[in-house]
């Protein structure tokens, strides 16, 4: 399981986590307490009440999702090539450069939210509203164009290669691994579309607010919300329709089941390999045994 894919997927489960933790706090547990003013209110809304760590997750998801595209583009396209290979350096460096981002571009709204008690709830409060409108336009690029953009041209090049162009290809492992890479890329082009769907409607909702063509009131604000963490929430019911070994380690954590390893032939790696498949595995350093069918390649 320790492969470059299913790492970038733990980072997006991490940033889902946040997501669902910091900007549930508002909705949850700021109701039920007396939210102090003044500074140590303002403070209170800028680290856990006005939800903006868990933006940062939120946007940290998205850039993850770029990430994965990245990776799956350069492994459908380019699976022999070295120069696309994400090595354990480049995988750090990509992963820490979604989080950086991410707290970068949160700086501003972390700035501008104060406490606000005539509406007993955190907000942003500007000293200009041409500010307001261009930290609104630039989450509209940010979280939507410029990555809807990247995963359209990504994904579409990953569809033809996988399922609209026609090739001989005859060896079982080749096979096999043109099944493997259909099912994981399914797998992310899913998640990929959940996200447009539930990020699009609430990055419109606020720029049609701060243009003045709606007027935001509560009930926009409990939307866009609901959406993000929607989207968070839903990643891993795809990740388990779509990988029988996803369904297997999780349905073994959950009943706290230890794996226990012991020594394997070749003969029970292949029959281990014949089990589980290719999901969700590596895909370099796969052999064939005259006698396997094209299901029980192993992978190492």
């Amino acid at each position: 399981m320790r492969s470059p894919i299913n790492y970038l997927l733990i980072n997006l489960a991490t940033a889902d986590m946040i997501v669902a933790l910091f900007i549930g706090i508002p909705f949850v547990v700021t109701p039920i307490l007396t939210h102090p003013e003044g500074k140590p209110g303002d403070i209170l809304c800028k680290l856990f009440t006005g939800g903006n760590v868990g933006w940062v997750g939120a946007l940290a998801s998205v850039f993850t999702l770029v990430a994965v595209a990245i990776e799956r583009y350069g492994a459908v396209l380019y699976p022999h090539s070295q120069k696309g290979k994400l090595t354990r350096t480049r995988l750090t460096v990509l992963i820490a450069t979604c989080w950086t981002l991410s707290a970068l571009w949160a700086i501003p709204g972390f700035n501008a939210i104060t406490y606000m008690p005539e509406i007993k709830s955190c907000a942003h409060s500007w000293s200009k509203p041409i500010y307001a409108q261009f930290y609104t336009v630039g989450w509209s690029v940010v979280a939507g164009v410029i990555p809807i953009g990247i995963l359209g041209a990504l994904y579409s090049r990953m569809v033809y290669h996988l399922w609209l162009r026609k090739d001989n290809i005859r060896e079982a492992t080749q096979k096999a691994l043109k099944r493997h890479r259909k099912r994981v890329t399914k797998m992310v082009v899913v998640v990929t579309v959940i996200y447009v769907l539930c990020w699009v409607p609430e990055l419109l909702i606020y720029f049609l607010g701060f243009t003045g063509t709606i007027t935001l009131v509560g009930v926009h604000h409990a939307i866009a919300s609901a959406l993000i963490v929607f989207n968070s929430s839903v990643n891993p019911i795809v990740y388990s329709l779509q990988s029988s070994q996803f369904r297997k380690h999780l349905t073994d954590l959950i009943f706290c089941k230890r794996n226990r390893v012991a020594p394997m032939s070749s003969t029970a790696t292949a029959s281990t390999g014949k089990r589980q498949g290719l999901e969700m595995e590596g895909e370099t350093n796969m052999t064939v045994h005259p006698s396997q069918d094209v299901e029980s390649v192993t992978v190492t």
